[in-house]
């Protein structure tokens, strides 16, 4: 069983382009459709989360930026 590290995890995801992030959900996503219960199952979900979690927060920053 892999554990994600919830500290580094998302932290790399901050220097990670928009295009990684999605092939990561992606993935992510097809591997759980192909397996939902196997031994991964988690860590996968986690990558999901913490990548819709950093997409959310760019958005939120381009949103809010002085420039908009």
């Amino acid at each position: 069983m892999n554990n994600i590290d919830h500290t580094a995890y998302p932290a790399k995801l901050r220097r990670a382009e928009w295009a990684s992030l999605e092939y990561i959900l992606a993935d992510c996503r097809e591997a759980l459709a192909a397996m939902p219960d196997g031994p991964k199952a988690g860590y996968y979900r986690d990558e999901i989360n913490y990548c819709h979690m950093e997409m959310q927060r760019r958005n939120t920053i381009k949103k809010w930026s002085p420039e908009s």
